[in-house]
């Protein structure tokens, strides 16, 4: 007989980019694995600097696709048990600000919480409701979550085989514009560098600005280890990133990636590499086999085998 599909009720806010996209692809790509996808759908619209629009090629529409409330984006469980076709084997809702009313009945319900840096208060809300409750970095775990770092996708974040020496861009940051980061960039293109430093590129958008740089820059808010650590190690850049817990634990300062604390070192470290393309080849090649492993499609067998579904 032939084994049934294991099968996952898949639940985010369905913004054009989020991590949950990775995530659903990487379960959407497993032969194993039926998806069932609900959650509050925001068409083309992303929240980024107060509100943008992204292109319509990237958009996701859920299976039940729910009305986005940008006060609260809401998700209420007694609707979605009403519209799923199938029982699911897991209920498995990655949440980036949701607000949650009650929870599944039947079969178990767990929890990717995105951003913990950010939106800990939330997830204190939900963690009580949960059977299993997934935390992306370790300064914000609580007693009992379960460490889910970020990753990266083997397609969006392919490495780039363009030689270093011929990329025409010598640092960028795709990212918010937080005031430090505004700072550095800035400075580096006074310098007489040609940086790109904006907002709104995603998936093959970014990935082709990345294939076309030097050094990929991250530099964080807090204590989180971004998913672009991982995504600038995968595409081959010669990864600059802010020294965080987590980045520290998983990977070697000065061989996987450059570390800095502030602007002085971050500003050191890419002209360097900018000036050096045979030591920024050798260093990129070392951050790109250092990352393989940390890919979504693992993250989410990780998930499988601690919910007992696999």
């Amino acid at each position: 007989m032939k084994k049934r599909k294991i099968r996952i009720a898949f639940g985010c806010i369905f913004y054009p980019l989020m991590m949950g996209r990775y995530m659903l692809e990487a379960l959407l790509r497993r032969p194993d694995v039926e998806v069932w996808s609900y959650g509050p759908f925001t068409g083309t619209w992303i929240p980024w600097g107060g509100g943008m629009q992204i292109d319509s090629r990237f958009i996701f529409t859920p299976d039940f696709p729910m009305t986005y409330e940008s006060a609260a984006p809401t998700i209420n469980y007694g609707l979605v048990e009403k519209a799923i076709p199938k029982q699911p084997d897991l209920w498995l809702e990655v949440n980036a600000g949701i607000h949650v009313h009650g929870r599944p009945k039947q079969s178990p319900y767990a929890v990717i919480g995105t951003d913990p840096h950010v939106l800990g208060g939330i997830y204190d809300q939900v963690r009580p409701a949960t059977d299993y409750f997934f935390g992306m970095q370790t300064p914000y775990l609580r007693p009992k979550d379960i460490w889910l770092p970020y990753g990266f996708d083997p397609i969006w974040h392919a490495p780039s085989k363009m030689p270093m020496a011929d990329r025409p861009f010598d640092a960028a940051l795709l990212g918010l514009a937080y005031a430090h980061r505004t700072q550095l960039m800035q400075h580096l293109q006074s310098m007489g560098m040609k940086v790109v430093y904006q907002l709104g590129l995603v998936y093959e958008q970014a990935r082709d600005v990345y294939h076309k740089t030097k050094v990929g820059i991250n530099w964080s808010s807090l204590q989180d280890t971004t998913a672009r650590c991982y995504e600038l190690m995968a595409m081959g850049c010669v990864p600059v990133l802010n020294r965080v817990p987590d980045l520290m634990r998983m990977f070697t300062d000065g061989e996987h990636f450059l570390g800095f604390d502030g602007f002085e070192e971050a500003r050191t470290h890419v002209l360097r590499m900018v000036n050096d393309p045979k030591e920024a080849e050798e260093l990129a090649r070392k951050a790109k086999r250092a990352v393989a492993e940390h890919t979504w499609d693992n993250r989410m067998e990780r998930v499988l085998l601690k919910t007992g579904v696999l």
